[in-house]
């Protein structure tokens, strides 16, 4: 029992490193972009009822579709709308991502981090092309 209380305070004794500042971790690839990933899926999540609230107000007459048609050229809503775009094809580009790695298909460190790179890369084309479609 003695043995046991040693080893405890010796444990507590030790002096841990703490790095309380997350802008000094180098953070792998993978991780950012699982953050994306969560980012973006609570980003559409949230866009939700501003988007069916749009819909609503479109099929009600054609009143309603001229104000909707009105309401999106504006250049807050063009912007929304863009972050809107990176947000769902981030989410679709990761979760085929998860499917795949859940499935134990480029599960190795590498191709992981070639993966998250790809996702990545492929969620700021679509939201390059759009903004040239869209601006």
């Amino acid at each position: 029992m003695e043995h046991a209380s040693q080893q405890n305070s010796s444990y507590q004794k030790k002096a841990r490193p703490k790095n309380l500042n997350l802008l000094s971790v180098k953070f792998p690839m993978s991780a950012i972009m699982s953050v994306g990933h969560r980012a973006a899926g609570i980003l559409l999540f949230l866009s939700l009822p501003y988007f069916l609230y749009l819909l609503q107000i479109s099929l009600t007459n054609e009143a309603g579709f001229a104000l909707v048609k009105a309401e999106i050229q504006e250049p807050v809503v063009k912007l929304f709308g863009l972050i809107m775009i990176w947000s769902l094809a981030h989410h679709f580009f990761a979760g085929i991502r998860f499917f795949l790695l859940d499935l134990d298909i480029g599960i190795d460190k590498k191709w992981a981090q070639k993966t998250a790179v790809l996702v990545m890369a492929a969620g700021f084309l679509v939201f390059a092309v759009f903004s040239f479609i869209l601006l």
